[in-house]
């Protein structure tokens, strides 16, 4: 009888305490969930206001951009724009003689005759295009500088190019296949340069619309 009134006692004493424990965990337990789920809605909050941001940023690069354009285009001059042309004709002088010399047959006279012919119609489509540079304002010059960095390391390799030809057709036996050859390439380089040229013209609104 002492044995269960004993254990009886026990058990009233241990119970509540139990009790406690269970009830002190499970409210642990679901406050880490809490924190948890604020986290990640924090989270997701700032990656949609970095997507807002950059989604603005692009938007008013574009507006800045148009702005230019428009004021670049009530800059532009008739003059300009018939320098422009002028120039692209020359480039197209310069692109179908070296098209010309990398496709004939002959012999070192022949390559010697086109190579001078070449390098003279280079020579005018640089003068050409220090009028058209020259005639730039300030911030026309400013929006194409890049632009105008890159057509110059074209024209340098260009210029290399005809040093390379000169050089072979000095020997007594110059090599017509590698002439020809540095032909081809100049024409390459040309195709570049007519490229960022064309772009520059858009940018500054001189090329014709029916050139476009």
């Amino acid at each position: 009888m002492k044995k269960i009134i004993f254990i009886m006692a026990l058990c009233l004493v241990t119970t509540p305490a139990l009790l406690s424990q269970r009830s002190g965990g499970g409210r642990s337990t679901g406050g880490g969930g809490g924190s948890q789920g604020q986290s990640q809605g924090q989270n997701q909050g700032q990656g949609q206001v970095g997507q807002t941001q950059s989604g603005q940023t692009a938007i008013d690069r574009a507006r800045q951009r148009q702005q230019q354009r428009d004021r670049l285009r009530t800059q532009a001059t008739d003059q300009q724009r018939q320098q422009y042309q002028t120039m692209e004709q020359s480039m197209d002088r310069v692109r179908t003689q070296a098209r010309d010399m990398a496709s004939a047959s002959g012999g070192a006279g022949t390559q010697a005759q086109q190579r001078d012919q070449l390098r003279s119609q280079t020579q005018a489509m640089q003068q050409e295009n220090e009028r058209v540079m020259k005639s730039l304002n300030s911030d026309q010059s400013t929006a194409v500088q890049q632009r105008a960095r890159s057509m110059q390391q074209i024209q340098d390799r260009i210029n290399t190019r005809l040093q390379s030809m000169d050089r072979e057709l000095a020997k007594p036996s110059p090599d017509s296949k590698r002439v020809a050859e540095q032909a081809q390439m100049v024409e390459r380089e040309m195709a570049q340069y007519q490229t960022q040229y064309r772009a520059m013209g858009d940018d500054l609104s001189l090329r014709n619309a029916a050139a476009k």
